[in-house]
């Protein structure tokens, strides 16, 4: 499965999607219906160009133990922030794609771009390197 695959894997899972995250930014949601469909799909096209992103995503992810419930400490927004301490910069929606293809379950809210997944509080501190420094 290419890459561009496997990110088009959580846009079928969660059709609304894009590089933003959930849906458009406010302003673009103002946009005339006509000039609203076309900025999703550019969002979308975007998402689908961030290959490189998703794979470093997917790698930084792999540590992470799925629980049983949703974690609601965190949203895709911080969660993005926190990976970007180790890998460079991600949008939220490539995070959002990353964790739904790396399989974790997720909790979106119809008035937010961020979402929420069953992500171990004790497994993402681990992969916090200002967390680990702290530690050692």
């Amino acid at each position: 499965m290419t890459t561009r695959e496997k990110i088009q894997f959580a846009i079928d899972k969660v059709p609304t999607l894009t590089d933003f995250g959930i849906g458009l930014f406010e302003r673009d949601k103002k946009l005339p219906v006509i000039e609203q469909k076309k900025k999703f799909k550019e969002e979308q096209s975007s998402l689908l160009d961030n290959t490189e992103e998703f794979e470093r995503l997917c790698e930084w992810l792999k540590p992470i133990d799925k629980i049983k419930s949703i974690n609601k400490n965190h949203t895709s927004y911080g969660l993005k922030h926190l990976a970007e301490k180790t890998i460079g910069y991600s949008t939220n929606g490539t995070f959002i794609a990353a964790a739904i293809y790396s399989g974790f379950d997720i909790r979106t809210d119809k008035d937010s771009p961020n979402s929420q997944f069953n992500m171990s509080e004790k497994s993402l501190k681990l992969q916090d390197p200002y967390y680990r420094n702290d530690i050692f």
